[in-house]
């Protein structure tokens, strides 16, 4: 399934462009991301976890960075997450673009999601995983944001709160109440 996506940062796509591409510090403002390393340039390794009411799992993947284009400000990053116990895994492709908008930048993302497994009995309806991804990354962004205003000497500050785990009710809740506003 095809997920768009996207959200603003106040600062011009140039100074966003390496935060964004410094994976380690920027996949930690991911809800449930952890333990992301680096494995070479542009290949890291890490974990997500995600709750579901009393259930908690646990995916380990590999995301690599391709298509990188440091002067356009944009790039595809190809993930694989198993989930540990056998329970299915996720795969995405995920296109993002930087682009100005007044003195900040707008992220633009495009992601091609396939769950298989039990995982996929939890994403049945492509409306509810569009809304919660919407979810997802509107957590992620405000994180980043946080991160970005606690910036001390050019980098990114690694006392920002961390992301924590992704709970899949939550989520969903708020999925539902948007869609209802909506």
């Amino acid at each position: 399934m095809q997920i768009e996506n996207h959200f603003d940062i106040p600062i011009p796509p140039a100074a966003a462009w390496p935060i964004l591409m410094n994976v380690p510090e920027t996949a930690a403002c991911f809800p449930g991301a952890g333990n992301i390393e680096k494995i070479s340039d542009d290949h890291y390794k890490g974990r997500v976890t995600v709750k579901l009411g009393p259930l908690t799992m646990l995916f380990a993947g590999n995301l690599h960075i391709e298509n990188r284009d440091d002067t356009a400000h944009g790039a595809t990053i190809k993930a694989a997450w198993a989930e540990t116990k056998g329970r299915g895994n996720a795969n995405t492709l995920t296109r993002f673009a930087l682009q100005a908008q007044g003195s900040g930048t707008r992220v633009n993302m495009v992601s091609d999601l396939q769950l298989a497994g039990q995982v996929a009995q939890y994403g049945r309806g492509v409306g509810m995983i569009s809304a919660i991804s919407a979810q997802l990354i509107a957590t992620f962004a405000d994180n980043l944001l946080a991160r970005i205003h606690a910036v001390d000497g050019g980098g990114v500050s690694t006392e920002a709160k961390a992301a924590g785990e992704i709970s899949g009710l939550t989520l969903m809740a708020k999925a539902l109440a948007s869609r209802f506003k909506g």
